[in-house]
């Protein structure tokens, strides 16, 4: 007899990644209005974006293996509390710099949620169903990020961009709270299993990541987690303003952002089916293929608002798609006892590549490049994962580990 789903503390675990997700597009929908209030040009913000990004990398590496050792519900409202105080705290910011560092501080929650939230919903799925339905509640990320695009116009000509700021702060306090009564208060027993003594704490748990074992496939998923979010996070901190230097307004670029979510979703329900059924290779590089090729035709600036749609959900079903499918699949490489330090590090890594990726583009931007061609360029990171996932998938298979 199969195991019951509990699907309540599923769905809230979906909804502190919702809000990891909004906060992922809030900057970048709020950036221009930023910017206008300031004075300054947009790539002044660089630092706040880069700077939530390099918090997510410390809370990642720092916050989510305490979740092994301290109980996972515990480590989930302290991180929620930890990203949404500094986010309404940001709203009384003076300028680029003091924004940047309640930025730093807001990603020290944000970094530690996702792992934890991925490490309950794989404690709760039953194996067979695991990657599937731990994507399923990644897929909140997708739908946060898309709502800031629908929901940024109406919330910024009410109260400016500090409306943003205000709904990005107040709901994972309540999400909090919720989840205090609603997400059971799971703790891994103790033992590893690795030759480490469990007395070491977290080094033992972070040694097995480096086991015989683990070791090729931990590197080389950081690897690709740090050039996947690499691109993406490029993708999510300057589209909007790439979208405005080549001519359109604000809301539509707003708008269009929206439609990522389309793909992200139905990118990562489809990447998680296939890795479910042994076909990795096939769900992870297909869909890097696919977001390359429409990152080069965004190259080409094709004229119409529906054109720019329609590649923008291929970008978001094979860029956003797959990287939400990774933490889910890091779940299922490590041992129950290390499973939130594992998905902790690989997410810990891949945040700090990611930090790479706005600094990157706006470098870009600076060199006068057409707006179309900065995104077109985002491809080449988009090829690498797909190069690396068919490793990856080499690895797997000779080791006889690759998820069912």
């Amino acid at each position: 007899m199969q195991p019951s789903i509990r699907w309540w503390p599923i769905a809230l675990c979906a909804l502190a990644v919702f809000f990891d997700g909004y906060d992922a597009q809030m900057l970048a929908m709020a950036i221009p209005q930023m910017a206008k209030e300031f004075g300054v040009p947009p790539t002044a913000f660089a630092p706040a974006a880069s700077g939530s990004l390099f918090g997510m990398a410390i809370g990642a590496l720092l916050l989510s293996p305490l979740a092994d050792r301290y109980g996972r519900r515990l480590m989930l409202i302290v991180s929620l509390v930890l990203f949404g105080v500094p986010t309404l705290l940001a709203m009384q910011g003076g300028g680029p710099v003091e924004i940047a560092a309640w930025r730093v501080l807001a990603g020290c929650g944000l970094g530690a949620t996702v792992p934890v939230t991925i490490a309950i919903c794989a404690d709760l799925a039953p194996a067979h169903r695991r990657v599937s339905l731990v994507t399923l509640a990644a897929s909140g990320f997708a739908i946060g990020a898309s709502s800031a695009g629908l929901i940024s116009p109406v919330l910024s000509g009410l109260w400016g961009w500090r409306g943003l700021f205000a709904y990005g702060g107040l709901a994972p306090l309540v999400i909090a709270l919720l989840a205090y009564g609603g997400i059971p208060d799971a703790r891994p027993q103790p033992g590893l299993a690795t030759p480490a003594d469990p007395a070491h704490g977290r080094a033992a748990r972070v040694g097995v990541l480096f086991t015989p074992t683990y070791r090729a496939r931990t590197l080389l998923l950081w690897l690709l987690n740090a050039t996947n979010l690499f691109a993406n996070y490029g993708l999510a901190s300057w589209m909007p303003t790439l979208l405005v230097q080549n001519g359109w307004s604000l809301s539509s670029a707003s708008r269009v952002m929206s439609f990522l979510a389309i793909g992200s979703v139905s990118g990562c329900l489809t990447v998680s089916s296939l890795v479910d059924r042994g076909r990795l290779a096939l769900g992870f590089a297909g869909a890097y293929v696919i977001a390359a090729l429409a990152l080069a035709a965004c190259a080409t600036n094709p004229a119409g608002w529906w054109p720019w749609a329609g590649l923008v959900v291929l970008i978001g079903f094979g860029a956003i798609g797959a990287q939400l499918t990774l933490g889910p699949l890091a779940s299922t490489l490590y041992p129950a006892q290390a499973r939130s330090t594992g998905v902790g590090w690989a997410n810990g890594i891949g945040r700090a590549g990611s930090l790479f990726g706005p600094l990157a583009l706006a470098w870009l931007m600076n060199q006068q490049l057409a707006p179309t061609r900065v995104l077109g360029a985002l491809m080449v990171p988009m090829l690498a994962c797909a190069v690396l996932v068919v490793v990856l998938a080499i690895l797997l298979r000779k080791e006889k580990t690759c998820p069912p």
